[in-house]
């Protein structure tokens, strides 16, 4: 049995483990977590509101009740619309721990102004706006959490790979202040041409390689394993990379296709006859590392969306577009993201980084998975990578 000092060793030993953002973040989810409590006693007491009054029944239906976005193995998103393609910009977004700090103490201050609304009888109608209002809110700052939880986690984990991209963010800072001060087109459009250099170097994927028509139409045969048994998410996510790629005009232009084929393999062959259940925590890499002889996959049991280049798509529960899934193809064949990101501050500090992203550098499909276009660009660079048997 462990004595008093050796157990206070333990603990100081353990807790010196543990960066400081990652204690500031366990306790910013304990916040959210009372936070989502709150909620649920304001949503009952809601509902026992608007059940007493006959004239406010109709708003039943578009109270929305507070329950956690699932996550686990076996999981599938909700397939949305393509969101409207709308002109892309350059624009640096950053994300920290201090802000999400802030906010969350903002939305304390909202539930305590609901429950006091709640008090004194007010209109049941302006109630369920509000309540609806605040909980996406909620639930945008619980994705927040888990960006930070990935990210700060990256950058203390590949310092030399961030400080690269730091490099990177200082020239798209350069070049930002060029455009919004109407600086020389040509240098402007150097830089731009630089950074997606850098950021988005085309990386062949093992394997792959195109087939041609007596016609002169080449198409690149892909096969993907998968667990995933529904069909008509694979429908979905076929359709989504047939629609971008193979119908944009790009292709067409140059009488390209892609020819998904899937292989299937059940999660009892995969996990010899010991599948996890349906919406279990899993180990993700080693959940990917049972593919053994598959080039490239797709599966479940992320938290969020995530690929790597010519290996794998991780998905999760957030809902996705076509467009978005395509994007997400993309990196099997060889792409990397178009856009940037990096951090300012440092990572020892009590609030870890600054996240910094850059969008809009370009407006092709991997620099905006919501509207971006395959570009001719794209194609050839595909022709180049997968026509010659001697390339790959």
């Amino acid at each position: 049995m462990l004595s008093l000092a050796a157990l206070f060793f333990a603990l100081v030993v353990q807790a010196s483990q543990f960066q400081p953002w990652e204690q500031k973040l366990e306790q910013l989810q304990q916040q959210h977590d009372l936070a989502f409590s709150l909620m649920r006693e304001v949503h009952a007491a809601l509902l026992l509101r608007i059940q007493k009054d006959d004239r406010a029944l109709s708003m039943l239906i578009s109270l929305d009740p507070p329950k956690r976005r699932a996550t686990g193995y076996g999981l599938l998103p909700e397939i949305l619309d393509d969101a409207p393609r709308t002109a892309m910009i350059p624009v640096e977004t950053l994300y920290s721990l201090k802000w999400l700090e802030t906010r969350l103490d903002k939305e304390f201050r909202e539930i305590g102004f609901l429950q006091e609304l709640l008090s004194k009888e007010a209109e049941p109608g302006y109630l369920v706006t509000l309540f609806n209002d605040t909980w996406k809110r909620l639930q945008s700052l619980e994705n927040h959490l888990g960006y930070h939880a990935k990210w700060q986690e990256a950058v203390t984990q590949y310092p030399a790979y961030f400080s690269e991209k730091n490099d990177l963010i200082v020239l798209a800072r350069a070049m930002k202040l060029l455009i919004d001060n109407s600086g020389p087109p040509k240098l402007i459009a150097d830089l731009r041409q630089h950074l997606l250099q850098k950021i988005a170097p085309f990386k062949p994927t093992r394997g792959l390689q195109l087939s041609y028509g007596d016609d002169g139409e080449m198409t690149l045969p892909v096969t993907v394993c998968t667990d995933i048994e529904n069909k008509r998410f694979r429908s979905a996510f076929e359709a989504g990379v047939q629609e971008v790629i193979t119908q944009s005009s790009a292709a067409q232009k140059h009488r390209f296709s892609i020819a998904l084929k899937w292989r299937i393999i059940r999660p009892e062959v995969l996990y010899g006859g010991n599948a996890p259940s349906r919406g279990a925590a899993i180990n993700v890499g080693a959940h990917y590392a049972l593919f053994a002889d598959c080039p490239l996959v797709i599966t479940t049991g992320a938290s969020s969306l995530n690929a790597r280049v010519g290996e794998r798509i991780f998905l999760s529960t957030e809902p996705v577009s076509r467009r978005t899934l395509a994007h997400e193809f993309g990196h099997l064949i060889g792409f990397e993201d178009a856009y940037l990101r990096g951090y300012d501050g440092n990572p020892g500090d009590p609030y870890g980084v600054t996240i910094v992203e850059w969008s809009g550098l370009s407006s092709g499909l991997m620099g905006d998975s919501d509207g971006g276009q395959v570009s001719s660009e794209m194609i050839e660079t595909l022709v180049r990578a997968y026509g010659n048997p001697v390339a790959n």
